[in-house]
């Protein structure tokens, strides 16, 4: 075995205790409209996630709560005869926490990240379907954010306005 390999695996349990501490803190703020009463973060859930988890749990919400808008469209946009606000809380916690890993945290490996989200949705989704939404969700926007990421279209000469110097 790699002396590298624990780290990693740590690394990845630490993470994988973030999300779920994300979830329950973006859930819990939903359900306390938006507004953080200082009761949101327990001693029980920081003790479980470790500091490591805690700090990505930090993270994925603090990043989300910035890019809420720009997350909510991307998600929105993928949902079929669906909108993320007719979505169960759980279900919308889900899929926007995801999406902001996918969209913002370059380093996860986007199947990584779907799959992590996949099992919390198995865990915590409302109803058995649930994780399916989140596959197939969370999928396209990997799949249209690699693809949009790639690398520009080629500029064409004629689309390309002369800038007359000052």
């Amino acid at each position: 075995m790699n002396q590298r390999e624990p780290n990693r695996r740590a690394a990845a349990a630490a993470r994988s205790s973030g999300r779920s501490l994300a979830l329950q803190l973006l859930y819990s703020f939903e359900q306390n409209h938006y507004v953080d009463d200082g009761l949101l973060v327990t001693d029980d859930l920081t003790e479980e996630a470790g500091a490591e988890g805690v700090l990505y749990a930090q993270a994925l919400f603090t990043g989300f709560c910035t890019e809420r808008v720009a997350v909510d469209a991307a998600v929105d946009k993928r949902l079929e005869n669906w909108t993320i606000q007719r979505l169960a809380v759980i279900d919308r916690a889900i899929l926007r926490l995801g999406a902001f890993e996918l969209l913002y945290r370059g380093d996860t490996p986007p199947k990584v990240a779907i799959n992590e989200w996949i099992e919390l949705a198995k865990s915590f989704g409302s109803e058995g379907k649930t994780s399916k939404l989140v596959n197939g969700v969370l999928d396209r926007i990997a799949r249209d954010h690699e693809i949009g990421g790639m690398k520009p279209a080629p500029v064409r000469a004629a689309e390309v306005k002369a800038v007359e110097p000052e």
